[in-house]
């Protein structure tokens, strides 16, 4: 790193550059490299497919597709407002589910979500990010039955299944609770993890 900032070049270009560490290295070799670079002020363009890796690194994301520009942004301003579907999908998984815009609201077998303006009458998808999904005693919220739970560390991990979707929702939530296998529960969705976009997004 030092040999190439050594010459003040006008732009760094890394491509994929810590690909082959080990996660704990890998962490450590980003921050270590970041300070070096924001020392030096250089400008530098990093080529990932490592959603976390571009977030953490850079005060700008380029997403390409197939070679193509797709969206320009600050991390946060792809993550909150991805453009399409596929942006959406590249940065969080998602629950995804079918819904249709009546007078200017999303109706789902999740329940009903404010549609931007610029969503035409008709079909669309809403994507739900698993940590916008909380429980609530049976009986509250959306009625669902748990499918499975397992433990990430700091989070949980829990499928739960809901009556006309085809696949179950991914919930990751800090503390399930006493959430288990085979219980009936409620969820509550949080609107501000709700993506909605035409059917067309992909």
């Amino acid at each position: 790193m030092a040999r190439a900032l050594a010459p003040r070049p006008g732009i760094l270009l890394l491509d994929e550059p810590f690909s082959g560490l080990d996660r704990r290295l890998r962490d450590q070799v980003r921050a270590e490299t970041l300070a070096v670079l924001r020392d030096a002020r250089a400008t530098c363009m990093i080529v990932t497919h490592d959603p976390e890796e571009a977030m953490r690194l850079s005060d700008r994301i380029a997403l390409l597709r197939q070679g193509e520009l797709v969206q320009l942004g600050t991390p946060e301003d792809l993550y909150r407002a991805p453009v399409d579907l596929g942006v959406a999908r590249f940065f969080c998984e998602l629950n995804e589910v079918r819904g249709r815009v009546v007078g200017g609201r999303v109706e789902s077998a999740l329940g009903e979500f404010a549609a931007a303006p610029h969503l035409p009458q008709g079909p669309v998808m809403v994507a739900v990010r698993p940590q916008g999904i909380s429980f609530l005693p049976e009986g509250q919220g959306i009625p669902g039955r748990v499918r499975e739970r397992r433990y990430l560390g700091e989070l949980d991990l829990v499928e739960v299944e809901i009556a006309d979707l085809e696949r179950p929702m991914v919930a990751r939530v800090r503390d399930a609770g006493d959430v288990r296998p085979g219980r009936t529960v409620g969820i509550a969705i949080d609107p501000a993890e709700v993506l909605v976009f035409a059917s067309s997004g992909s």
